[in-house]
């Protein structure tokens, strides 16, 4: 009883770890382009027109994702105001809400102990936390489909008569967080998971026609009233868009079949090794009922991996759902070393590899010509990560898993920190408009502005005004308008732009890849020179 109450008290800790790794320095990070501003755009819209159902970005529908999320910053924006910090709280949230569902399922299969260590090995991931720091759809998606997991892997005396009813609402959720695929995944796991744990896959047709009641409830009145609004011919043509030409022709971010493999190695360091190990032996050694929570893990894990990898579109944060399958798996593999700590070492000793391995990585990456955030960070983890790596192998030599497994949670706990607190502040810079406003001052004077070539959302962001689109061969023409437009290039495309075209602008002002430049202002009567063609 005192061992179970000292590793509840553990939980929250880690919880709390897990709470400051998500927010510190949060605010202080600029939104980056360009899924951060224009979700964020897309909400403060949503908030000033009072249209619930057809969300907007710069005064255009855009109804290519559901509104969960913007139905969540509503509240918020309005209790909190909207600064980057409020803008994220949702993926917080859902990320801490997934943390403690992880621990739930594994306090129910592997006891208080494994609660905790399902907790710190996902609050010790970097694409959990990364994604988590993010205001994307990715974690709020997340959060629905391991709850539909969590109560499909639960007994049914640990969650009540209405489960089928509840499974079919968090469905309905997890689509209007981010459309078919908050149906399909869980779906997709809950059969491959049931079928290697050997139990039934035939749901019962009074659960089925609860599960349906439930997910009609709350994703078809959204449906039907954007059909009434928008057309059956429209409708139609947004859903070939998000499952048939992005799952199976790739519209955009298209990347090849093995791409997730390189987004587990660094998304989950260090625990790819004992993650490696659990598929091996679920696969080929696990059998009978103690088996069940790591068979049903990796097989929802390597179904959900295929099927991300079989869609040509791909992004690294898509499999994020499938983390606390992940870390699920990697607390049974720890389990089975404690059963027999003095015949498996193998899997520790992997893990402790893979550490110093990793330390080694990130001591030559610092030896690069990087950013002073980046070298600086990449040569603490490599410390870090070299210092874990040598507990580890001590551990190795104890017999004592749990040092390993503690050193290497360590190890990445300190890094994400680095990570977070020093390189993410600054990296962020890079990929945001926000430090370009504050380097060029003359482009907050209200004037009209045109980015080149460029996708800023988080310039219509900090300056509350939408900026025009141009293509290079349609500068000349804007510029005829003679409104003192200003223009935001990225520097490799201004050779784009003609000779006689750059004759009429003047730059003033640039940072790293941004150049701004303004319209010259001509004199009365003045005629500008014929075009030329572009410079090579």
């Amino acid at each position: 009883m005192i061992a179970s109450m000292s590793h509840r008290w553990v939980f929250r800790l880690v919880l709390l770890a897990a709470a400051v790794l998500l927010l510190a320095r949060t605010g202080s990070v600029p939104l980056m382009d360009p899924d951060e501003a224009r979700y964020a755009r897309t909400s403060l819209e949503m908030l000033r027109s009072g249209d619930l159902v057809i969300p907007t970005f710069e005064e255009l529908p855009r109804l290519v994702k559901p509104p969960l999320l913007h139905w969540l910053h509503l509240p918020m924006f309005r209790l909190l105001g909207t600064g980057e910090w409020v803008v994220r709280l949702p993926s917080t949230l859902s990320t801490l809400m997934a943390i403690w569902i992880t621990g739930w399922i594994a306090r129910r299969r592997f006891g208080e102990e494994g609660a905790v260590w399902a907790a710190l090995i996902m609050t010790t991931s970097f694409l959990v936390i990364g994604i988590g720091r993010l205001n994307t759809l990715d974690a709020l998606l997340s959060v629905h489909i391991l709850a539909v997991i969590a109560l499909d892997i639960a007994e049914p005396e640990e969650v009540g008569r209405y489960r089928s009813l509840v499974v079919g609402c968090l469905l309905g959720l997890a689509f209007l967080a981010k459309g078919p695929v908050g149906v399909i995944l869980p779906l997709l796991v809950i059969l491959a998971g049931r079928t290697a744990a050997g139990r039934s896959v035939i749901p019962s047709p009074s659960g089925v026609l609860r599960a349906s009641a439930g997910w009609c409830a709350v994703a078809l009145p959204w449906g039907l009233v954007v059909l009434r609004r928008i057309g059956v011919g429209s409708t139609g043509g947004l859903s070939k868009a998000e499952i048939m030409e992005r799952i199976f022709e790739g519209s955009a971010h298209v990347e090849p079949p093995w791409y997730y493999a390189g987004v587990l190695l660094v998304g989950f360091m260090p625990w790819v090794a004992p993650l490696a190990v659990g598929l091996f032996r679920v696969a080929f050694l696990g059998r009978g009922k103690k088996a069940r929570t790591g068979l049903y893990a990796g097989a929802g894990l390597l179904v959900g991996l295929l099927f991300f990898s079989l869609a040509q579109g791909k992004v690294a944060t898509y499999i994020l759902p499938l983390a606390p399958l992940m870390a699920i798996l990697v607390t049974w593999e720890l389990g089975q070393e404690l059963q027999a700590p003095h015949e498996r070492r193998f899997t520790a000793a992997l893990l402790a590899g893979a550490m110093a391995g990793f330390g080694a990585v990130l001591a030559v990456v610092s030896a690069l010509d990087l950013p002073q955030a980046a070298g600086v960070t990449a040569l603490a983890g490599a410390g870090v990560y070299i210092a874990g790596a040598i507990v580890a192998f001590v551990g190795v030599l104890r017999h004592r898993p749990r040092q390993v497994y503690g050193a290497g949670a360590a190890a990445s706990g300190l890094f994400l920190l680095l990570l977070v607190t020093v390189f993410l502040p600054s990296h962020a810079g890079t990929r945001s408009a926000l430090s370009l406003l504050e380097a060029v001052p003359e482009v907050k004077t209200g004037r009209p502005i045109a980015v080149v070539n460029m996708n800023l959302p988080s310039l219509t962001w900090y300056l509350d005004q939408a900026p025009e689109r141009l293509a290079p061969s349609r500068v000349p023409d804007r510029l005829s308008a003679e409104d003192r437009l200003v223009l935001v290039l990225n520097r490799r495309d201004v050779p784009s732009l003609s000779a006689g075209t750059l004759r009429r602008l003047q730059e003033i002002g640039s940072l790293e890849k941004y150049v701004v430049f303004e319209e010259i202002v001509q004199n009365p009567g003045f005629m500008p020179e014929p075009e030329e063609a572009p410079i090579p």
